[in-house]
C-alpha cells in the first residue's frame, strides 16, 4: 500500500501531553487532507459505500423478507453501515499507521502509539461526516430519536476501545507481515456479512447464534439500532460480550504495541 506523503514537522518534540496531542491532530489532519485532496468529490467520497449499500440492501428487502417492525429499512440498514464504515474504514487505514510514517519515526523518537490513535481520530472526523446521512434519514421520514439516545457515548466509547485495541494490532503486523496489507480488505468483506449491517440479530440462526453473539460488531450495531430507533437500553446479551471483548482487545492490541514499538524503525 501506497504510503503517506512527508509530513512536516515544525516543532522539535518535547516530552508533554500538549506536544503528543498536537502531533496527534496534525497527524489526522495530515491524513485527511491526503486523502481526499484533489479528489472531485472530497468528503463525498466517505458518503458514497454506506449510501450505495443501503440503496442495494434496500432493494434487497423488497425481494427478500427481512423484519424491521415499524422502522423504515433505509434507516434500519443506514444506521448499521455507518457504524460498520466507520470500523471498516478505520481498520484499512490502520494498515499504514506505522509502515506509513518512516520519514518520521527514522527522524525522532516519539511514542509510536500515537499513530494509530492519529488514524482513530480522522476516523472520527469520516464517522461525524457520515452522521450526516443518518440526520437526513432521519427528517426525511420524519422518525423521532427517544431519550435512549443518552446511551450513545457510553457505547461509541466502547466501540473506540475496541478499534484502538484493534487498529494497534494491524499496524503492528503490518511492519513484521507485508501480506497484512493484501489480507485486510478481504477480511473485512468476510467480517461484514457476519455482522447484523442489513439483517436484524433476529435472523441468524441459532447454530451461529452463540459465535454471533460474541462478535463485537453485533453488540455495537443492534446497540445503535436499540438506543436511536427503538428507544430501548443496549441489549445486554449482545453487548455484555463486546465489552469484555473490548476490554480484551484493547489491553492486548495497546501492550502488545509496547511491547514491540522500540523493534519498529529497524524493520522499517
Amino acid at each position: 500500500m501506497a504510503r503517506l506523503p512527508a509530513l512536516q514537522i515544525q516543532r522539535s518534540p518535547r516530552k508533554s501531553i500538549r506536544w503528543t496531542i498536537e502531533l496527534m491532530l496534525n497527524l489526522a489532519v495530515h491524513r485527511i487532507n491526503t486523502r481526499y485532496k484533489e479528489t472531485l468529490l472530497g468528503f463525498g467520497w466517505i458518503f458514497l459505500q454506506p449510501v450505495a449499500l443501503t440503496g442495494i440492501f434496500h432493494y434487497i428487502r423488497k425481494v427478500s423478507d427481512i423484519p424491521t417492525g415499524n422502522v423504515p429499512y433505509a434507516l434500519f440498514a443506514a444506521v448499521g453501515m455507518v457504524a460498520w464504515s466507520f470500523t471498516s474504514l478505520y481498520a484499512s487505514q490502520s494498515v499504514i499507521a506505522v509502515s506509513g510514517v518512516t520519514n518520521i519515526l527514522k527522524r525522532v523518537y516519539i511514542p509510536k502509539i500515537i499513530f494509530p490513535v492519529s488514524v482513530l481520530i480522522s476516523a472520527v472526523v469520516d464517522l461525524c461526516v457520515m452522521t450526516l446521512l443518518l440526520v437526513g434519514l432521519f427528517i426525511y421520514y420524519h422518525y423521532p430519536i427517544s431519550w435512549t439516545a443518552i446511551w450513545l457515548p457510553a457505547i461509541l466509547f466502547v466501540h473506540i476501545l475496541f478499534l484502538i485495541g484493534l487498529g494497534c494490532l494491524i499496524s503492528l503486523t503490518n511492519v513484521f507481515l507485508k501480506d497484512v496489507g493484501q489480507a485486510i480488505p478481504q477480511l473485512l468483506w468476510l467480517w461484514f456479512f457476519a455482522c447484523p449491517v442489513f439483517y436484524p440479530q433476529s435472523m441468524v440462526p441459532e447454530d451461529f447464534n452463540l459465535l454471533s453473539r460474541w462478535n463485537p460488531m453485533a453488540g455495537f450495531i443492534e446497540s445503535y439500532r436499540s438506543v436511536l430507533l427503538l428507544g430501548q437500553a443496549p441489549p445486554l446479551y449482545l453487548m455484555g460480550p463486546a465489552i469484555l471483548v473490548s476490554v480484551i482487545m484493547f489491553i492486548a492490541g495497546v501492550s502488545l504495541f509496547g511491547k514491540l514499538e522500540g523493534d519498529l524503525v529497524d524493520l522499517l
